[in-house]
């Protein structure tokens, strides 16, 4: 980040607002596991605050409210945020603090062209490697889907309809594709709700998993890969002008 970038970032501090909840009882992190150091606690539970949005893009955080709010000193603090810093989930601006990255259209769209690449390989993989068994449960998980989306319940839509790629995905056995694929899926996840903002939308990503479940039936896998990609695509299209927006607004603040 340059320090004229910085600069423009640093009046009008937003502190992240599951801080300010820490006094009012009503954040509370869940329990470690048992081999967990404290930093490993720290950093994966703060991770997946910031990717499933509980801590905001643009956010800052206070060393001490976090350590007060997971119960360990600011030094396991201070090392969870370097390694989260590696993953460009949260940055230090020099004399200032730290504050979750901004949401920005670059990142946006590399993570989605290395996601058509690589779910489009795992696609094209399992519907050519798919047995009738597999294609039945996928038909199961996608008449739940089907379900939610009516409810237009988006939360729980998007978990269900990620297990059934993952389903499709863990056709190819392929342990190292389906981890990179999951890696990038997670840093994704602060974008792609950002593309069911306009009525309607739920069922046109429905839609792109029947296509790609009846590819899978018929052991297209030409198809399945473009049809993936496909869908990729669209949540790129629905979700870039919103992208853009929020970006363009936290450069101007």
């Amino acid at each position: 980040m340059s320090d004229a970038a910085a600069s423009k970032s640093r009046p009008g501090r937003r502190w992240a607002s599951s801080a300010k909840l820490l006094t009012q009882g009503k954040v509370k992190p869940r329990r470690g596991k048992a081999a967990q150091t404290p930093q490993q606690l720290v950093y994966s539970q703060l991770r997946e605050m910031i990717l499933n949005s509980k801590l905001q893009p643009g956010e800052w955080l206070r060393q001490e409210q976090l350590a007060s709010l997971f119960g360990v000193s600011r030094t396991p603090v201070r090392e969870a945020l370097r390694m989260l810093s590696q993953e460009q989930l949260v940055e230090f601006v020099t004399n200032y603090g730290v504050r979750v990255v901004p949401l920005s259209w670059e990142e946006f769209e590399e993570l989605y062209a290395l996601r058509g690449g690589l779910e489009g390989l795992a696609a094209r993989l399992a519907a050519e490697q798919a047995t009738e068994a597999d294609v039945a449960e996928l038909r199961r998980h996608l008449a739940a889907i089907a379900e939610l989306a009516e409810r237009g319940d988006l939360r729980d839509y998007l978990r269900e309809e990620w297990r059934f790629r993952l389903k499709c995905y863990a056709i190819t056995r392929r342990e190292r594709l389906l981890q990179r694929i999951k890696n990038l899926r997670e840093h994704a996840e602060r974008y792609l709700r950002l593309a069911y903002t306009v009525e309607g939308k739920v069922q046109e990503s429905l839609d792109f998993h029947r296509q790609l479940l009846e590819a899978i039936a018929e052991h297209d896998g030409a198809a399945a890969e473009r049809i993936n990609q496909e869908a990729l695509r669209w949540t790129l299209a629905n979700a870039g002008p919103v992208v853009r927006k929020l970006e363009n607004d936290s450069t101007q603040k």
